[in-house]
């Protein structure tokens, strides 16, 4: 995991890694190969004020479709256009 604090513009340097987004300063805050790479940094308990409440998911390269998780996997759906 890398800590980051790279604005969400920047998204597109991130392609194919697991990023969090801090949604209150819309920064992308960490980046990892896996999710589980990024979780000790936003994950945990509401009262945890080490944790940042962040959104987690993994940025699609440029040929693949978006990423969906689904109980717990994600799964990739390809759009052919």
């Amino acid at each position: 995991m890398k800590k980051v604090n790279v604005s969400t513009n920047q998204m597109g340097k991130f392609e194919g890694k697991w990023v969090a987004i801090d949604p209150k300063k819309e920064k992308i805050i960490a980046v990892g190969d896996t999710l589980k790479e990024i979780a000790p940094l936003v994950s945990g308990k509401v009262e945890d004020e080490k944790k940042i409440k962040a959104y987690s998911f993994k940025v699609p390269r440029k040929d693949e479709g978006p990423y969906v998780l689904q109980n717990g996997r994600y799964k990739q759906y390809i759009y052919k256009w």
